[in-house]
């Protein structure tokens, strides 16, 4: 009796929702999950000690990450350098990035 009333609940949420979430629902029902974009949250360079305290790492070795390539740098003044938020969100993710 209880999974009944779960199911007319549901039932019922979904025909008062708007037609915008019934055509989302019916797309992942039909197997066509939305691909969602999450936004970038903060900036999208960070210096080398916010990049080493993202990654839980010390300055040191995430300079020994960009030498072995697993990073790469960008230089916005002469001496002066930053990592993409992405390639470090990237890599600690475990996905390769060069």
């Amino acid at each position: 009796m209880t999974m009944q009333i779960n199911q007319t609940e549901r039932m019922m949420k979904f025909l008062q929702a708007s037609p915008e979430i019934q055509a989302e629902i019916d797309r992942i029902l039909d197997g066509k999950f939305p691909a969602r974009v999450e936004m970038p949250t903060g900036p999208m360079l960070l210096g080398m000690t916010p990049a080493a305290k993202l990654l839980g790492v010390s300055r040191a070795t995430l300079w020994r990450i960009i030498k072995a390539g697993r990073l790469s740098k960008v230089e916005v003044l002469p001496g002066s350098f930053r990592i993409r938020r992405a390639d470090l969100e990237a890599l600690a993710a475990g996905k390769v990035v060069v």
